[in-house]
């Protein structure tokens, strides 16, 4: 929902309708971990970009995707639909957007918090719970979200089976951001009308949201009794510690890299929400993520994949809804079954890229080896 920004934004300018703000965070001892809501308002891949409403340019409005590592210490968990206004006036106290690393390329923050905030949630559903049968349906994103447990025997011990809760909350988190690059390129909306096509597969997510779910995953370690609050003033601190030894770049840096990359990866001619605002895409849905960018061969790859085995544990499924006009185009094999594994976001991300691909305005070649 990197696009909910830039729409509704164009809503607010031309509309009388107000938007409630987040009101005040209450006394988080003994508050429940609900689950995220929406995602946070952030970023298209892009800077300065221009929107229009509809076919209608909107007028001096532009977005500034740019942040600096200062801007980044306040984290709020589930701070997506409750922070848009204040987002839209600049005066949100956790602020979010594109950052130049030079060992993990551009960074989303937004889907850095993203992910990190749904490894906590399901860390605090699954803790305890490993080997016992359970599941959790979550909202929807075309099709219903569903993380299940089954009733699998094992044979850790207390520390190890702990262990593996945390590791099955990250690896969980990450499957869901990959469902998510899915629906969006198929048409999902958080703001009804505005399709975020823009989004869908943008070459720098995943790496992002595997970068918000390993933080997590390295908080939840070293304090597996954390509350909310404690969760939220720790992975601020974590995500710093990340960005540093990332690299993390100044703005002036970032505006740098993102402008040499525009006309390629990226279009500053195209308005949003027009799809080819982004020319290059990142369709494969894997464990283990080289950045597309950095300033030298140290590139920092990020991997998931030794945890993969703890899939037979949980899992992720994406069930059938009344929305399933949106997947009509889908071959046969996939159109036929009411529910849809992480097995088969390949084929779905295949046949994504097999339909841009046909499109003159594609750079997908740039990515090599996909």
């Amino acid at each position: 929902m990197k696009l909910k920004i830039v729409l509704l934004s164009c809503i607010y300018l031309f509309s009388p309708l107000s938007y409630a703000e987040k009101s005040e965070p209450k006394n988080e001892v003994d508050v429940v971990v609900d689950a995220p809501s929406g995602l946070r308002p952030c970023c298209a891949f892009g800077i300065n970009m221009k929107s229009k409403l509809s076919i209608i340019p909107v007028p001096f409005f532009r977005v500034n995707n740019i942040v600096e590592v200062s801007d980044l210490a306040s984290h709020h968990y589930n701070d997506g639909t409750q922070g848009v206004m204040a987002s839209l006036a600049g005066n949100a106290e956790e602020l979010n957007g594109l950052i130049y690393t030079s060992r993990g390329g551009i960074i989303d923050t937004a889907h850095v918090r993203d992910t990190g905030d749904n490894t906590f949630y399901l860390y605090n559903q699954i803790r305890g719970n490993l080997g016992i049968e359970m599941q959790r349906v979550l909202e929807a994103e075309l099709r219903e979200r569903v993380i299940n447990l089954y009733p699998i025997p094992f044979d850790f011990n207390a520390q190890e089976q702990l262990k593996a809760e945390i590791n099955l909350s990250g690896i969980l988190a990450f499957r869901l951001a990959q469902w998510h690059e899915a629906a969006q390129w198929f048409g999902f909306t958080s703001v009804a009308g505005f399709k975020e096509y823009p989004s869908a597969y943008s070459p720098e997510d995943l790496y992002s949201n595997m970068l918000g779910a390993i933080i997590a995953m390295e908080i939840i370690e070293a304090n597996p009794d954390l509350t909310l609050a404690d969760y939220q003033i720790q992975y601020p601190i974590a995500f710093l510690k990340h960005l540093k030894e990332l690299g993390a770049q100044d703005g002036a840096r970032t505006k740098e890299v993102m402008d040499g990359l525009d006309g390629h990866w990226w279009d500053s001619k195209k308005r949003l929400p027009d799809k080819w605002v982004v020319k290059t895409r990142d369709y494969q849905p894997r464990l283990t993520i080289t950045p597309h960018w950095g300033d030298s061969d140290e590139r920092e790859t990020l991997s998931l994949e030794p945890y993969a085995y703890l899939e037979k544990w949980g899992d992720a499924t994406f069930v059938a809804t009344n929305h399933e006009r949106h997947f009509k185009a889908l071959p046969a094999q996939l159109t036929n079954k009411s529910t849809w594994t992480v097995a088969d976001l390949s084929d779905i991300a295949a046949f994504a890229k097999a339909a841009d691909d046909k499109e003159k305005l594609s750079n997908n070649h740039l990515i090599k080896g996909q």
